[in-house]
């Protein structure tokens, strides 16, 4: 066989569709990874693995210590396919797509929860809101209270890193925050 032909052969090959799945968490590749480094391992419970194509990674859920979440996901139609998967399942509030550029070009995210530190934030400032601890960190995992934002009306993160839900939901209000209108 000419070596040469079969290497253009594979080259004309149309790809295979985009398939993004959710499968047990333990099944993700980087799953040994993750569990040996993060602070607080119930989050494993409720992660995920989203397998792209044939490779499954890790989603784990904000919790805990955990503020928020990523994965890096190469072109945006992949970024997209993420986030519907994810889309509804507890522990991954606020999804959404952005676009990351460094020093060795660009790639699309996928994130949940807070958004994440910049570049310019210490690295222990950085695991920590991932949820993993500093090496200086104590076995506790600090809980900081619930902040009171008057330009929300409510608790949770400020409102320069609330990310509006594009979901085409109504929003919906725990009970005790619900308005009773008189009939």
């Amino acid at each position: 066989m000419n070596l040469r032909a079969h290497s253009s052969d594979q080259n004309t090959r149309t790809p295979g569709p985009l398939t993004v799945e959710i499968l047990p968490a333990h099944e993700a590749y980087d799953y040994e990874f993750a569990a040996a480094r993060l602070h607080d391992r119930a989050l494993l419970a409720d992660s995920v693995a989203v397998r792209i194509f044939r490779a499954p990674l890790l989603a784990i859920p904000v919790g805990a210590c955990r503020r928020g979440g990523r994965i890096d996901v190469g072109p945006v139609t992949v970024a997209l396919a993420v986030r519907s998967a994810l889309l509804g399942r507890p522990g991954f509030p606020l999804l959404r797509v952005s676009l990351s550029r460094d020093a060795h070009g660009e790639s699309w995210l996928v994130e949940w929860g807070e958004r994440a530190p910049d570049r310019s934030s210490s690295d222990s400032e950085r695991r920590r809101f991932f949820g993993y601890p500093a090496p200086s960190d104590a076995a506790d995992c600090p809980q900081p209270p619930p902040v009171y934002h008057a330009s929300t009306g409510g608790c949770g993160p400020p409102a320069h890193q609330r990310v509006p839900d594009v979901r085409d939901e109504p929003v919906r209000r725990a009970p005790d925050e619900e308005r009773h209108v008189p009939a």
